[in-house]
């Protein structure tokens, strides 16, 4: 039964993060780093100027066969002072599959979404996590973005 499934297409504009990286081997990711990477957002994500919104932070990530990156981010209005140990770039504009799950793997979910519709997952851009400050930081609590391949019509 799916209670709280929600799916649909959008376009984000370019969207500005900075934050911190955390990288790790794929087929052995490592939690300890990566709450580690989380605490030193947390301590120090006031150092980070021109945050856009203060309730959410966003944690772009990326994978392949052998590495996976994960980021912890506030988005920003503009790339400048970045603080020392972070890291900071642009998403450009572009389409998601957006989907919030509570009671399945939304990653799984979009995965079925993309290919029942005849749609590809961007593998060379940013799957984007949205969370909000105060829950727990699991997939089940997050906006998800899968972006996608656009195709020219």
């Amino acid at each position: 039964m799916m209670k709280t499934n929600q799916i649909e297409i959008v376009t984000l504009e370019a969207k500005h993060f900075i934050g911190v990286p955390v990288t790790n081997v794929f087929q052995r990711i490592d939690p300890e780093r990566i709450k580690e990477a989380n605490q030193i957002f947390l301590t120090r994500r006031n150092e980070i100027k021109g945050i856009i919104n203060e309730q959410e932070y966003v944690c772009p990530h990326f994978a392949n066969d052998i590495l996976f990156t994960y980021i912890y981010c506030m988005e920003v209005a503009e790339i400048k002072d970045i603080p020392n140990g972070m890291i900071g770039f642009q998403v450009p504009s572009q389409q998601y599959v957006k989907v919030r799950s509570t009671d399945h793997d939304p990653y799984a979910f979009s995965k079925e979404y993309l290919k029942e519709n005849g749609l590809e997952n961007n593998t060379r851009s940013l799957a984007l996590e949205v969370f909000k400050f105060g829950e727990e930081q699991h997939f089940n609590n997050a906006e998800i973005y899968i972006p996608i391949v656009e195709r020219n019509l």
